[in-house]
C-alpha cells in the first residue's frame, strides 16, 4: 500500500513533464518493483509465519519510514553516472532489508549482529559513491566508533545468555550477571547506541561520514541509521532495572550540555552540508534525553522526533545536494540570493525550517513541550539549558534561511536550469507525511 501510495503522488507530479518523462517513469516503475520484492515476502514471512519476529507499533513506524526514505532515496539518485548503478540499488536494498530485520527481531544476540551489518552497506555508499578524496578517512571513523563501542556489548550478551538461556528483549526478566558492576554494565549495554546516535563527544565520526558520503548515504543516515541507535535505546531500556534507569541524569545532561555546544559550532559553519550533520547531533540530544525519561509522557515524544527529524533532516540533505548539483559548492556564502534563482527551493527551505525549530502547528512541537514538562527534567538547571539549546537551534536556521535567500547572487553563478519535476516529487515526498501528521498529531501519539 504504502509503495502505491508513492507511485500514485509521482504519477499524478510528473503528467505534465518534460522530455525526459519517459525515463522518470521508468525510474519509479523500477522503484515500486525492487521495494515489492524487497519488503513485502520479508515482511510476510518474517513476522507472520516465525515466532522470532515482532511487529509491534514501534517497529511498524521504523519499517514504514525506512521502506519511505528509501523509495526518496532512489528517486534522489537519478542521475547516478557512476558505471554500476546496479550496485548502488542493490547496496540500498541490502540495507533496507538489514534495517527491516533489526527493526522486527526478538533475539538480542541478533539484533547485535544486523545492527553491526548494517555498518557494511553504508561504508560502500560512502566508498563506491562518495565524490571526496576524504571517505576513506571518513570510513576509518565509523569503523574505529562503532566497532570499538559494541564490543563490550557482545561480552555482555554473551554473559546474558549464559545466564538465562536466553536473550529475548521482550522478556524483562533478565538475571544480570553479578561478576560485572551493575553501572558499568548499563554503561556497556548502552554506549554502543550513544555512539550510533551519535552522543555529544562520540560524534565525530557523524560529520565525516555526511559531508563523504553521496546524497543517499546522508539521506540514510540521517534519516534511519542515527535513529536505529534510539530503537536500541528503547529495547535496552526495558531490560535495565529501574533503580539503574534514575542514573541517566549524567548522560542527560552530557546530551544538554553537547547540544549547546554543537549549536555555537553550527553558528560558525559555512559548509552547508556540515552545518546540517552537526545539527542532527544537536536534535539526537532531544531524542536521548525523551528516551531515558522515566515518564511515559516522554516516552510518547521520542516517537515524534524520530519521524520528524528523519523526514526534515532527510530533506536538507536532498535541497542540500540539489543546490550543490547546480552551483557545485556547498558554500554559504556563495549561494546566497538562490531565492531569486530557484523559488521552489527556497520554499521547500523555508518549510524545513519551520519544522525544524517546531514553529505552531509542527508536530515536533508537542515533542518540545512534553521534553520539558516530562517529571524527569525538572532540574531548574536541565530547563534553562534546553530552552538555551532551542534558542541556538533557531538561531543556526534563521541563519540557513537568510544566508542562501537574501542578497543578490555571485556574477560567478550562471541562470540556473529549472527545479524538475522529480525533484519536486522527492520534497513533496519528504513533506507530505509531516502534513498529514500535523493534521491529527493527539491521534498519532496515542496510536503509538
Amino acid at each position: 500500500m504504502l509503495v502505491r501510495i508513492v507511485l500514485s503522488i509521482t504519477s499524478i507530479i510528473l503528467i505534465k513533464n518534460n522530455k525526459n518523462s519517459w525515463e522518470i517513469r521508468l525510474i519509479s516503475l523500477l522503484i515500486t518493483r525492487i521495494l515489492v520484492i524487497a519488503v513485502y515476502p520479508l515482511i510476510d514471512t518474517l513476522c507472520l509465519l516465525s515466532k522470532n519476529y515482532i511487529l509491534d507499533s514501534i517497529s511498524l513506524l521504523m519499517i514504514v519510514l525506512s521502506i519511505w526514505i528509501t523509495s526518496l532515496i532512489l528517486l534522489a539518485s537519478y542521475k547516478l553516472k557512476k558505471t554500476k548503478p546496479k550496485n548502488f540499488i542493490a547496496t540500498v536494498i541490502i540495507l533496507l532489508r538489514i534495517l527491516i530485520l533489526c527493526f522486527i527481531i526478538k533475539n538480542l544476540l541478533s539484533f547485535y549482529i544486523l545492527f553491526e551489518a548494517s555498518l557494511l552497506p553504508t561504508t560502500a555508499l560512502i566508498i563506491l559513491w562518495g565524490v571526496q578524496p576524504e571517505r576513506k578517512i571518513a570510513r576509518l571513523y565509523i569503523i574505529l566508533y562503532t566497532v570499538t563501542a559494541s564490543l563490550p556489548m557482545l561480552i555482555i550478551i554473551i554473559s546474558l545468555r549464559i545466564k538465562n538461556n536466553h536473550t529475548n528483549l521482550l522478556i524483562t526478566g533478565f538475571t544480570l550477571p553479578t561478576t560485572i558492576n551493575q553501572t558499568i554494565r548499563w554503561v556497556i549495554l548502552i554506549i554502543v547506541f550513544m555512539v550510533k546516535l551519535p552522543l555529544f563527544s562520540l560524534h565525530i565520526w557523524l560529520p565525516k561520514a555526511h559531508v563523504e558520503a553521496p546524497v543517499a548515504g546522508s539521506m540514510v543516515l540521517a534519516a534511519v541509521l542515527l535513529k536505529l541507535g534510539g530503537y536500541g535505546i528503547i529495547r535496552i531500556n526495558k531490560l535495565i532495572p529501574q533503580q539503574l534507569r534514575y542514573k541517566s541524569y549524567t548522560i542527560i545532561s552530557i546530551a544538554t550540555i553537547g547540544a549547546i555546544i554543537i549549536n555555537i559550532v553550527c553558528l560558525r559553519q559555512t559548509d552547508l552540508k556540515a552545518l546540517i550533520a552537526y545539527s542532527s547531533v544537536g536534535h539526537i540530544a532531544l531524542l536521548i534525553i525523551r528516551t531515558l525519561s522515566n515518564s511515559k509522557l516522554g516516552q510518547y515524544s521520542r516517537l515524534l522526533i524520530i519521524l520528524t527529524h528523519g523526514l526534515t533532516s532527510s530533506c536538507l540533505f536532498f535541497l542540500t545536494n540539489t543546490l550543490y548539483e547546480k552551483i557545485n559548492t556547498r558554500n554559504i556564502i556563495i549561494m546566497r540570493g538562490i531565492i531569486n534563482l530557484l523559488p521552489i527551493n527556497s520554499l521547500a527551505w523555508i518549510i524545513n525550517i519551520s519544522i525544524n525549530i517546531a514553529l505552531p502547528p509542527a508536530i515536533n512541537i508537542i515533542g518540545e513541550i512534553t521534553t520539558i514538562i516530562s517529571r524527569t527534567i525538572i532540574i531548574a538547571t536541565i530547563i534553562f539549558l534546553l530552552i538555551v539549546s532551542n534558542l541556538l537551534t533557531t538561531a543556526y536556521s534563521l541563519y540557513i534561511y537568510f544566508m542562501l535567500n537574501h542578497g543578490n547572487h555571485l556574477k560567478l553563478i550562471n541562470p540556473l536550469a529549472p527545479i524538475q519535476s522529480i525533484t519536486i516529487t522527492c520534497i513533496l515526498g519528504h513533506l507530505w507525511p509531516l502534513t498529514v501528521f500535523r493534521i491529527l498529531p493527539i491521534k498519532f501519539i496515542f496510536w503509538c
